[in-house]
């Protein structure tokens, strides 16, 4: 659908995403009218080093109104790779690259209103490869042993949606 059908209107537009009514019929023949938050699409990544420590960042994320601890993240540019971008965050985020970048599974985030698509990433094999953060970006990185990482998911000290998924789609992996 374009901007320009009578069914799909941009109503407001922000830096980083715009809001859209769409108009959609429903099941019983009447017209829904729904509000999408149409955004980038995204890559989050679980960097695990050879003893088993997970590297996460720290930051205050606004819709939490506190700062989280999530795994490494961040939005996929105009026609980038999914893979690039991941490797990419890895290096402004952590300052770390990858000997291995294995996908691990997509999801989306918040369907019920965003058509924001994360695809994620296990990265093994760290090596020193830093990038220059994103200069609105203020990242504390934790170093956490997987074990650990699963006592917070267990204790619900983890509640970063996109980290809590990643860590399940992984499961398989880091045995």
């Amino acid at each position: 659908m374009s901007d320009s059908d009578n069914n799909n209107r941009t109503v407001f537009t922000a830096r980083l995403f715009k809001v859209k009514n769409i108009d959609m019929p429903l099941p019983d023949g009447k017209i829904k009218t729904y509000e999408l938050v149409d955004i980038q699409n995204a890559i989050t990544v679980l960097p695990m080093d050879s003893k088993g420590y997970v590297y996460f960042v720290e930051q205050y994320r606004i819709g939490a109104g506190k700062s989280l601890l999530e795994l490494p993240a961040g939005k996929i540019e105009d026609d980038e790779d999914p893979l690039v971008a991941a490797r990419r965050e890895l290096r402004e985020e952590i300052g770390m690259d990858a000997e291995e970048i294995k996908a691990l599974g997509n999801f989306y985030m918040s369907p019920g209103y965003a058509n924001e698509y994360m695809y994620g990433f296990l990265a093994t094999g760290l090596f020193p490869s830093p990038l220059a953060p994103d200069t609105d970006e203020f990242i504390n990185v934790k170093k956490i042993h997987l074990s650990e990482v699963m006592e917070l998911v267990n204790n619900g000290k983890l509640d970063d949606s996109k980290t809590l998924a990643l860590l399940m789609l992984a499961q398989k992996h880091l045995k």
